[in-house]
């Protein structure tokens, strides 16, 4: 079928451009065929002719003195038309060339014959074509010739496209090859004797080639790896797994080792037969058999170009032969034509072969073109490979009276197809198993020449990986990917291209939130090479370690719980980069968090304050039991899904929350949250886990710190209260005492329940009791009559937790008042009653000390260690609150606090 129109406009110039033929030099192959075809024709002139957009172009010409004229003036765009020779007697009297300028004016051109260049997919590319000055006419052996001919460009521009494509496939390789300058790639015969010697070798090993071809590769391995056979092992996993594992010392000719990591892998021929193995090590550069190669390059292009010769055969119109050239009976090595002839040409051809032949005789009987490739043996029984086109030749009548058959033999194209596919697939294997990330790079330039961009001309798998980039970004570049790419990074990719000196650098991409060792190399024109190295893990490692010691030092210098927060926040948020970092103190009753001073990024809002736990999922219960929680999504995850909304109020997609515990209780938390979905890694939350350590345990120093401090001076006051109490004791029994020996006895007894008392205290012994019995207990050292103390109130149970804060209260109420108060005369009294009350739906205690029958009170002009002791002590612990005040007649002390205060279990640390 001959295409028209726009559609065999745009097929042509497609099919021009992978031939890559316009506007090049001249070639004396194109050259010679259009000097035959003026020869043959007897005409002056001969053109080959390219119909390129609205010109036709000239690979060749005799006689023209043209390279080009506009389309509007081709004739040969009538030629690309027709199915067969196209002819023009006399241009002045056709009514399609009467007025072209070519006619009209010089060089007055009366005859034009062209045979259209139709290649195998049937798209015509212009025209071999003849012209005259004075009308004319071909002969049919002119006609012959011509459309003989014409099928010969096509089969040179055939033949030269397959030559281009495999010097491209070559050039990609060496490409690959040279890039790798940090790999050592030696190849060795079935005896593992070395037959090649890479320049990465040289480099690594030290060995020249010249000293290493013929020797045992064993010699750069360790001789305790030699005694063990290990050359022999990598050879036969080799040839059983395909591929054998190489990590271990290696030797220098220096004597030196050096740890490498590769592979060995079987080298096979065409045929698939074992021939020696390859092995890879670090580095990697170009072959020492280049130079072979390229004489094996030069060697192939001569023999593709001597078996460019045609068979080419006429059939009668029952498809027997009738005719067959002298190269024709050369290459099928035909003797005798006789013996052949008459034969039906069908029947040359087996299998489906024979089937494309009749198909491709009843394409050219009914005006087409037939074209086919398959296989046939020669007369002598030689396989070949062919390229088949069968065309009509027509008779005056215009119907086919005959057929042309031109067979090319591609036996050696076909095979050479084959080596580039298998090189291709080796080395593709090669390029798509390395562990390194490549990739071939072409700058984009703007209009002044200066480099803004680079796109992506072939990636492999393992930079997709490091990079995150899918395999199809060929054709796409980095700004498409990341915008905010830094301007140094595609000036140190220009450098290289435009000094050809290679570069090694690091980079770091945040928009990828990855790490580079980048090793670049120039490649033809603005295209560049790149060898990738992810080093993420070993910068973050670094940035981590920088993070603790800072964290080391701003610990080391201060005892402020909140500056030992802030530096705990700071780092851990810039070293993780988070939204939102910081320490809060828990209730753990109340499932609350306070965040006094947090650690927020720039331009977001903070989160300090109080905050409900269960307002943001359900993961409380976890962090009671001391468990971290781990949230990557917070949208996705059943724990915060609900509350994904209130989360994203305070700007937080991802989470880390590590809970700090203290006797079974939770009472703090470490928290790293993320504004968007992230998947936490395990060294990232050991990061954390470790800032809370060192957090937590600094806190814990200043604590015990200021513990020491507070029992210090809580021994202090009670000694003085020992000392007045023992005085207060022993006038109060002087006083009573009938006599001395009584006195004694008293005395001895009240001294011993005070021992007892004071250990009560000290030793924090105090357990769940009811509260009238806590209070007796408290009290009976200063019970010297049975009226001093009157107890009155419901009864209920105090827990361990309060019972050691409401004895030393009570402890230190009757010291005051032995010392001060009632209890320092014979008739003081003190009552001590307590109610329950509700307070806002809560259960409340209320408990009143009052003192009576003491000497006139007069408010403290300061503030003691035991009143505030007495302050402190129900407040802190329990949320209550103390009131202490002074009437005349005798001081009064009230105490109101939550019960279940009251009634909690577990015990404070003493001296608290």
């Amino acid at each position: 079928m001959v295409l028209r129109g726009d559609q065999a406009d745009t097929r042509r110039q497609a099919e021009l451009a992978s031939y890559a033929i316009l506007d090049t030099p001249t070639e004396a192959e194109f050259d010679d065929i259009v000097r035959v075809a003026s020869e043959v024709c007897g005409m002056p002139v001969s053109l080959i002719s390219l119909l390129d957009g609205d010109r036709q172009w000239f690979k060749a010409e005799t006689g023209f003195g043209q390279s080009e004229t506009p389309l509007s003036q081709s004739i040969c765009a009538y030629a690309v038309q027709q199915d067969d020779v196209f002819e023009i007697e006399d241009l002045t009297r056709d009514a399609r060339t009467s007025d072209n300028p070519l006619v009209t004016g010089g060089p007055e051109v009366r005859f034009y014959a062209g045979a259209p260049l139709r290649t195998p997919d049937g798209v015509s590319l212009g025209a071999l074509c003849v012209l005259d000055t004075k009308p004319n006419k071909l002969t049919a052996s002119q006609a012959f010739v011509l459309r003989t001919l014409a099928h010969q460009v096509v089969t040179t521009l055939e033949l030269r496209r397959s030559l281009q494509l495999r010097k491209e496939g070559d050039r990609r390789n060496k490409a690959i090859l040279e890039s790798a300058v940090d790999y050592a790639i030696v190849s060795m015969d079935l005896d593992g004797m070395v037959t090649s010697w890479s320049p990465g070798a040289e480099r690594i090993l030290g060995w020249s080639e010249a000293e290493m071809c013929g020797r045992p590769a064993h010699v750069f391995f360790a001789g305790e790896d030699v005694a063990n056979g290990i050359p022999e092992q990598e050879m036969a996993s080799a040839l059983l797994h395909g591929r054998g594992a190489d990590e271990r010392w290696h030797l220098r000719k220096d004597g030196t080792l050096f740890w490498a990591n590769g592979e060995m892998m079987p080298l096979r021929d065409e045929d698939g037969r074992h021939e020696g193995f390859l092995k890879i090590l670090r580095d990697r550069t170009e072959q020492r058999n280049a130079a072979a190669k390229e004489q094996a390059d030069a060697a192939f292009m001569r023999s593709v170009l001597a078996s460019s010769a045609d068979c080419i055969k006429v059939l009668d119109l029952d498809a027997k032969l009738t005719f067959m050239n002298e190269g024709g009976m050369a290459v099928m090595e035909v003797v005798d034509f006789n013996a052949v002839k008459g034969c039906p040409w069908p029947d040359f051809w087996v299998e489906s072969g024979n089937a494309d032949a009749q198909a491709a005789v009843w394409a050219a009987l009914a005006g087409g073109t037939g074209h086919f490739q398959g296989a046939a043996d020669t007369f002598k029984g030689t396989p070949k490979w062919w390229d088949v086109q069968v065309t009509p030749i027509r008779g005056q009548d215009g119907q086919p009276e005959r057929l042309l058959v031109v067979s090319r033999d591609i036996t050696s194209q076909r095979a050479s197809e084959r080596r580039v596919a298998e090189s291709e697939k080796r080395w593709r294997g090669l390029f798509e198993g390395m562990r390194e990330g490549f990739f071939l790079g072409e700058l984009v330039r703007d209009g002044n020449g200066r480099a803004v961009d680079y796109r992506f001309v072939e990636i492999n798998p393992a930079f997709a990986r490091q990079s995150g980039l899918p395999l199809n970004s060929v054709g796409l570049t980095i700004r498409s990917f990341v915008p905010d790419i830094e301007q140094w990074l595609i000036d140190s990719y220009a450098n290289v291209v435009d000094t050809g000196e290679p570069a090694l650098f690091e980079i770091d991409v945040p928009g990828l939130q990855r790490w580079f060792e980048v090793r670049a190399s120039k490649e033809s024109g603005d295209r560049f090479s790149c060898l990738f190295l992810d080093v993420t893990d070993r910068k973050q490692n670094e940035v981590r370690r920088g993070a603790m010691i800072e964290l080391g030092d701003r610990l080391r210098n201060t005892t402020d719980p909140i500056e030992i927060s802030r530096a705990a926040a700071d780092i851990l948020g810039r070293t993780l980069d988070l939204s939102h970092a910081g320490y809060g103190t828990v209730d753990h009753d109340r499932e609350t968090i306070v965040i006094e001073e947090g650690w927020t990024t720039p331009g977001i809002p903070g989160i300090g304050g109080l905050h409900g736990f269960r307002d943001y999922g359900t993961y409380i219960e976890d962090l009671k039991s001391g468990q971290a929680v781990v949230i990557g999504d917070v949208a996705t995850d059943p724990r915060t899904a609900k509350d994904a909304d209130a989360l994203a109020a305070i700007q937080v997609r991802s989470l880390l929350n590590l809970p700090l515990m203290e006797h079974g209780r939770f009472v703090g938390m470490l928290y790293a949250l993320k504004g968007t979905p992230y998947a936490w890694k395990p060294e990232e939350i050991i990061f954390a886990n470790t800032i809370a350590d060192r957090t937590r345990a600094a806190l814990a120093r200043i604590e015990a710190e200021e513990r020491q401090r507070t029992l210090n001076l809580e021994l202090s006051h009670r000694m003085k209260n020992m000392l007045a109490m023992v005085q207060s004791i022993a006038t109060q029994t002087m006083r009573t005492a009938s006599d001395l020996d009584t006195a004694k006895e008293v005395l001895a007894g009240r001294l011993v329940a005070l021992s007892k008392s004071h250990d009560l205290l000290l030793g924090g012994s105090v357990s769940a009791a009811p509260v009238e019995v806590l209070i007796g207990s408290a009290l009976q050292t200063h019970e010297d009559n049975p009226g001093r103390f009157k107890l009155e109130g419901p009864t209920f149970t105090v827990g361990a937790r309060a019972a050691m804060s409401l004895s030393l209260i009570l402890h230190e109420l009757a010291t005051n008042a032995a010392k001060y108060g009632a209890l320092s005369t014979a008739n003081g009294r003190v009552s001590i009653t307590w109610q329950l009350r509700d307070v806002v739906g809560e259960p409340h205690c209320v408990l009143r000390w009052s003192e009576a029958g003491g000497p006139a009170v007069v408010p403290p002009t300061r503030t003691g260690f035991g009143s505030r002791l007495i302050g402190r002590g129900l407040a802190g612990n329990f949320g209550g609150e103390v009131d202490l005040s002074y009437p005349a007649t005798g001081v009064v002390c009230t105490i109101d606090a939550p019960l279940r205060g009251l009634q909690a279990e577990d015990t404070p640390t003493p001296g608290h």
